[in-house]
């Protein structure tokens, strides 16, 4: 007997790709709420970051012991390793505490969905993407929904935040600045998770001076709430991250950018529900526009690889 097409099951493969879709947006949407508690009690940007930094750095070396492999030390490699976890972790990391310290997490979440925007303005310049009247379209609506946040003086709780509005747009172009530094390595004898490793311990090694210096210890085995969160964030990066690579091996670049989306609206869902965050129509406009940039400036072609794909790194 014939099936009517709309009783048709979706293949298991196919169905498998969405869950992986949801589930690395839900892990990765869920370190906002999380990166929230993380400074609720004063803890240092930097000193969240180091702790995330050496959690994952330890728990990839592990990883990668087991799997019998061992972190190339080249001096190439070494390099590699600095740029990445400055740009791709170090960096952006202390950048989006100090953001999630002072602005609403939907807020910060959204402004975060921007950076496969700053990505391709990067990109641009140096000969790694091609302008189209469609992704320029694309920049010119991110453009304008983050003035909806900046400009109308009832978008946000506070005005006075708007000027920590610039810390996740710096996020944004840091992590745009690590596209841009894989894309055009050289390093075809490193996989995935050999760079996270590797750029963990860059990030490790930079954040290490600066924690000392600042002062921005703090004892991780208190194992308050704050202290679990930062635990939490770490290994949810990680799965995320081993997840997203698993996806973009699967169904390419281009589908598994599709994870964005689900990480920006996780973020907004959970500050909603579990900070009691209220938006003004200005912020959901903003949400709505950016999103539809997102989509215009995502490349077409799965058979490409892009260097707007949202990159992983943690948070």
């Amino acid at each position: 007997m014939a099936h009517h097409p709309a009783l048709q099951i979706a293949p298991p493969s196919a169905l498998r790709l969405w869950l992986a879709v949801l589930v690395i947006g839900l892990a990765w949407g869920m370190t906002g709420p999380l990166s929230k508690l993380a400074v609720s009690t004063g803890h240092s940007a930097v000193g969240i970051a180091f702790w995330n930094a050496l959690l994952a750095a330890l728990t990839a070396t592990a990883i990668q012991s087991l799997r019998g492999r061992r972190l190339p030390l080249g001096a190439r490699h070494i390099r590699f390793y600095l740029a990445c976890g400055l740009l791709g972790t170090a960096l952006p990391s202390s950048l989006s505490y100090m953001a999630y310290a002072h602005l609403p997490v939907g807020v910060t979440v959204m402004l975060l969905s921007a950076i496969p925007m700053v990505t391709l303005l990067v990109a641009w310049p140096l000969g790694l993407e091609s302008p189209s009247a469609r992704r320029i379209l694309g920049l010119a609506l991110g453009a304008f929904g983050v003035g909806l946040i900046v400009l109308p003086g009832s978008s946000l709780p506070d005005p006075s935040q708007a000027i920590w509005i610039l810390a996740p747009l710096a996020v944004a172009l840091s992590y745009s600045g690590e596209n841009i530094v894989i894309a055009k390595s050289q390093m075809s004898d490193l996989g995935p998770f050999t760079t996270l490793c590797g750029l963990s311990w860059g990030a490790l090694a930079l954040l290490t001076p600066v924690m000392l210096v600042t002062g921005s210890w703090f004892d991780i085995t208190a194992f308050g709430p704050p202290e679990r969160a930062v635990i939490g964030i770490t290994a949810l990066n990680m799965v995320a991250y081993a997840g997203y690579i698993w996806l973009i091996g699967q169904a390419g670049p281009v589908f598994a950018a599709q994870v964005g989306y689900a990480v920006t609206g996780t973020g907004v869902l959970l500050g909603t529900l579990l900070f009691g965050e209220r938006h003004s129509i200005w912020v959901w406009a903003a949400l709505g526009i950016l999103v539809l940039g997102l989509t215009l400036v995502q490349p077409r072609r799965p058979e490409r690889a892009s260097v707007t794909a949202p990159a992983p790194a943690p948070q």
